[in-house]
């Protein structure tokens, strides 16, 4: 065992400080998650159950393993090499809990009480089956402390700054746009619902630039940054390249389970069917957020030694980063903003094209891009754990195994079958298939 399973004291007693403060959290959370039905009684409860499923997360998850892990390395006991089950144990979760929890919300079941548990298995189970497949594929390069503190920070300090800067910069964005006000009319026209011509606006104009500017401003930009901020504290503990990329895979997975919550709860509320196709396509995509930070954590640790031109090198490191996220936010921010306008009207409004719908158009896009990034995470894995050698597929396969694999299955199955039926005519609907 490394000795990096051991962080500074310092380090060590802030971790249980701000693990006893997200457990008390979490466990308040849970209480108020289980006294609001009877306070909110005969209203709408599903909004606030999401957001006390999501305190809960934080709190009993995230500050349990923060606790642990602190008391773990004050009491100088030796951290376990961090072993993940295979990433398809994961996708086969997942795959169980967006059938169930879409056939819940489709036919009302204990929608309050069941469906947030289901809600938090699908934001979660996806991005940690990134972690898996990285983490086997890299020889299991951590302890539990070091990937538990890693993963806390990335959903608690990563995310405070990146809601910090995110509230500051709105007002850069707002001196750098004013010069270029008609632009910035121009880039509110191109979104009027109804509007003609979308997609010749946006990809025949400079309207195009002036969106991923905007975009890359908003939120890549200060969110890569704070990401950022959990390998920068590992500093010198961490030995070698795998360690590095790990660590940055780990905290990019803390901030985005929560992100996912975010956007996935706006559509569990909005309607049944859209909640599992967004939670989908978010999986599809969950290689983004640990992907980007792995990039970054990886050449700080490169350019530790402040070599000549390691400015510049970090500088494209961080731009590589903020350029994947710039791609997906800006296609995921157009399909959610096309997607929720029937929130806001009587009829879903449709956008179309040649004949085909933008938001055809713009799940591919997404699709491809999800690939794109498993491809880059597939190359990085490949390249850092060249000639690390590990013995974990099994010589035969027991009929326990087997049966196991059947029944779930069938889990999946039936209810995907089941909530597709009464969907399927509002899909039909929205898309205006035959």
């Amino acid at each position: 065992m490394n000795q990096t399973s051991q962080p500074g004291k310092f380090l060590a007693i802030l971790s249980v400080l701000v693990g006893t403060f997200l457990l008390l959290s979490g466990l308040a959370a849970s209480l108020s998650y289980l006294g609001t039905p009877f306070l909110l009684a005969g209203e709408d409860l599903l909004t606030p159950q999401l957001g006390q499923m999501a305190a809960m997360f934080l709190g009993l998850v995230g500050g349990g393993l923060a606790l642990i892990h602190g008391i773990g390395s004050l009491t100088k006991r030796r951290s376990r090499t961090l072993r993940l089950p295979p990433a398809y144990f994961f996708w086969l979760a997942f795959a169980v809990a967006l059938g169930l929890g879409s056939l819940l919300l489709n036919r009302q079941v204990s929608v309050e009480f069941l469906f947030p548990f289901l809600f938090a298995l699908g934001a979660a189970l996806p991005t940690i089956a990134v972690l898996a497949y990285a983490y086997r594929g890299l020889g299991f390069p951590l302890t539990w402390r070091q990937g538990s503190l890693a993963f806390v920070c990335g959903c608690t300090l990563s995310i405070l700054l990146a809601i910090l800067l995110e509230g500051v910069i709105p007002y850069g964005i707002y001196l750098l746009v004013d010069p270029l006000s008609y632009l910035a009319s121009d880039s509110l026209g191109l979104f009027a619902p109804g509007g003609s011509g979308f997609v010749e606006r946006l990809f025949l104009s400079p309207m195009l630039i002036f969106f991923l500017i905007s975009t890359a401003l908003q939120a890549p930009i200060p969110e890569e940054f704070a990401k950022a901020l959990g390998p920068a504290l590992f500093g010198r503990r961490i030995r070698n390249e795998r360690q590095a990329f790990a660590i940055g895979l780990a905290c990019g997975a803390g901030f985005a389970i929560l992100e996912n919550m975010l956007y996935e709860g706006l559509y569990a509320e909005w309607s049944g069917w859209s909640w599992g196709g967004i939670t989908l396509l978010r999986a599809i995509g969950s290689a983004l957020h640990p992907l980007c930070t792995a990039i970054i954590a990886l050449a700080l640790f490169r350019e530790r030694g402040r070599q000549p031109g390691w400015f510049k090198r970090l500088g494209l490191a961080f731009l590589l980063s903020v350029g994947l996220h710039t791609l997906w936010n800006g296609g995921f921010d157009i399909f959610v903003f096309l997607t929720g306008l029937d929130y806001y009207g009587e009829e879903v409004v449709s956008f179309s094209i040649y004949g085909l719908y933008v938001e055809v158009l713009l799940v591919i896009f997404l699709l491809l891009l999800a690939a794109g990034l498993w491809w880059l995470l597939r190359r990085y894995v490949r390249r850092l754990g060249a000639g690390v050698v590990i013995k974990v597929v099994p010589e035969a396969i027991s009929r326990r195994a087997l049966a196991a694999w059947a029944l779930a299955c069938a889990l999946v199955i039936i209810p995907l079958g089941a909530t597709l039926g009464p969907a399927w005519i509002q899909i039909k609907a929205a898309f205006r298939l035959p």
